[in-house]
């Protein structure tokens, strides 16, 4: 191998780095939107996966879970998304 083709071992070390934060990244994000108190209607649909155009639509006609509106902006609280899922929870039979 000549030295034009070796990799320095500083060089190697950084391009691990960044790979690692490229493949860590959507798991760093998540992490921190599970932390948040409230969420959007686009958050909800990442952490949850309720899509937001479903919550949409059940806030249009009163259903799904509480939500606060200030102006524009729709937030969820964590807890009301996990209650309204854990209400919808259904028992099978044996």
């Amino acid at each position: 191998m000549t030295p034009e083709q070796a990799i320095p071992a500083q060089g190697f070390s950084s391009n691990i780095d960044t790979a690692l934060e490229r493949l860590l990244a959507p798991v760093a994000q998540m992490e921190k939107l599970k932390r948040r108190e409230y969420l959007t209607p686009e958050e909800v649909e990442v952490v949850y996966g309720l899509k937001a155009v479903t919550l949409a639509n059940k806030r249009m006609k009163a259903q799904g879970p509480e939500y606060i509106k200030d102006g524009e902006k729709i937030l969820y609280k964590q807890k009301a998304i996990k209650e309204y899922l854990d209400s919808r929870t259904v028992r099978t039979r044996r």
